[in-house]
């Protein structure tokens, strides 16, 4: 399976001249975790709720004013839309992030994160737990069906 199989095709983006008080407005509105700082719809960075609070909480010197493109990171990381899952898992867990934007041909198409993986074993589970119980006699009988 590839990663923009299980993706969220609607990304949420801000230029990289939004203040840090944009950033977290944009979340509460969009209700989401993250945004992509993107220019001319390049991706140039992932900024979480997590960054903002690191960095406006830590005193780094971020104000409310802050433009967003002075704490994005400089490591920036994406997936390509064709990559399988398990690359998408190895490369999560490697590089310690919960979210990767995803690409293909340098577009920002999607962004997957770590919940959307455990979304897809928990369904591939009950696929397999179906699948068991549809074949096995000793589960017609289980109080478990009842």
């Amino acid at each position: 399976m590839a990663v923009i199989d299980i993706a969220r095709g609607t990304v949420v983006t801000v230029e990289p001249d939004a203040t840090l008080s944009d950033v977290v407005q944009t979340m509460r509105t969009e209700q989401v975790g993250s945004v992509i700082v993107v220019s001319a719809d390049e991706p140039l960075g992932l900024v979480s709720d997590r960054d903002l609070a690191f960095e406006v909480l830590a005193e780094n010197g971020a104000t409310r004013e802050t433009p967003v493109a002075e704490i994005v990171s400089e490591d920036f990381l994406t997936v390509p839309a064709d990559a399988g899952v398990y690359d998408l898992v190895d490369l999560m867990s490697t590089k310690g992030v919960r979210r990767l934007p995803v690409v293909d041909d340098g577009d920002l198409v999607g962004i997957v994160s770590l919940s959307d993986v455990v979304v897809l074993l928990g369904m591939e589970l009950q696929h397999v737990a179906n699948t068991i119980r549809a074949v096995s006699p000793a589960y017609e009988r289980s109080t478990m069906d009842r």
